[in-house]
């Protein structure tokens, strides 16, 4: 890893950058992309505003705590253009806006970085549906991961 700013006591504190290591061997001939954040640091950890580019080109602005994302933020997904706008807890996003590039949005609370509980869609066209997520922990044996399934109910129809 290399980093570039301010430090206190021998750690990271104040504004600086940080090129994180390669994950895996770049192939012949190519150089592969690293993660690198430009922000703010205490006691060696990311704290404050800060942004952090992935290697796979997603981005994450926004505040942090304890180098987890953490208050207001935003993340975008880089191969889909989707981006959650919103707060974030412990590096997970917990109330915003999970925007789409063809403008639909549903807007609510978020667990597991998944919408659950009332929430409200809105659609490109200004038609808009309110209703409510619910989550279903899914692992089909013991060895397999766990996933979640999303259960949608509509409460209205506003249009």
């Amino acid at each position: 890893d290399e980093y570039e700013g301010e430090y206190k006591s021998d750690l990271k504190h104040g504004i600086g950058k940080m090129t994180y290591r390669l994950r895996g061997e770049p192939k012949e001939g190519e150089s592969q992309p690293r993660d690198n954040y430009y922000g703010y640091w205490e006691e060696g950890r990311k704290n404050g505003e800060g942004v952090l580019t992935y290697e796979n080109g997603d981005l994450y602005s926004g505040n942090w705590k304890n180098n987890r994302r953490d208050g207001k933020g935003t993340y975008i997904f880089y191969s889909t253009g989707i981006k959650y706008v919103g707060e974030w807890s412990e590096g997970n996003f917990v109330h915003g806006k999970w925007l789409f590039p063809n403008g639909a949005y549903f807007e609510g609370d978020f667990e597991a970085n998944q919408p659950k509980g009332v929430g409200k869609w809105v659609f490109a066209n200004g038609d808009s549906v309110t209703g409510e997520y619910g989550h279903t922990v899914v692992q089909e044996n013991v060895d397999a991961p766990k996933t979640i399934k999303l259960d949608w109910t509509t409460l209205d129809e506003d249009h």
